[in-house]
């Protein structure tokens, strides 16, 4: 396999983490009244948590971290690797 074989490997399951996260981090803030204010409680920037929704961006480790503990779930859970 060469290297070109390799990347696109990478960037189709990078593609599937972002497409998994947005729709399981959208299932879990399902029952906050308020995306922004959810945002605003947890420093994290609203347009930041509209990307991860739209699957345009992935957080760093130090968000998937923080998510998992406040909704009781792994980063394997979060990017879809477990039900």
């Amino acid at each position: 396999m060469n290297n070109i074989d390799m990347i696109k490997i990478c960037e189709e399951a990078i593609q599937r983490y972002k497409s998994a996260f947005g729709d399981r981090l959208q299932e879990l803030l399902i029952n906050e009244k308020s995306l922004l204010q959810w945002c605003n409680k947890h420093n994290i920037p609203h347009a930041t948590v509209t990307n991860w929704i739209n699957k345009r961006s992935l957080p760093s480790i130090e968000y998937f971290v923080e998510l998992a503990k406040e909704f009781g779930v792994t980063i394997d859970y979060l990017i879809g690797l477990e039900d």
